[in-house]
């Protein structure tokens, strides 16, 4: 309800962003941010490194549009060992 006071449509953008804001602290948002871009798959299987890497990349809004699609790709591929790379 708060989020359609003034008639406002409430988008599920909004929503995410509304909720992000109340249940999760800047200070954890942005943990979360340094995790993903230090991420590297050591010792974890591909399958886990990949999970693992979709989870934090909720974290990370550049990642998460169309136009940077092969920048996350590049990002995924340099945190894989160099010997699946």
């Amino acid at each position: 309800q708060r989020l359609e006071a003034g008639g406002a449509v409430t988008t599920w953008e909004r929503f995410k962003r509304e909720f992000l804001i109340k249940y999760f602290p800047a200070d954890v948002r942005n943990r979360k941010a340094v995790e993903f871009m230090e991420l590297k798959q050591g010792d974890m299987s591909v399958a886990d490194y990949a999970a693992k890497f979709e989870s934090l990349c909720a974290f990370s809004p550049h990642y998460n549009t169309v136009e940077a699609e092969y920048d996350k790709c590049v990002k995924f591929e340099s945190g894989l060992r160099p010997d699946i790379k």
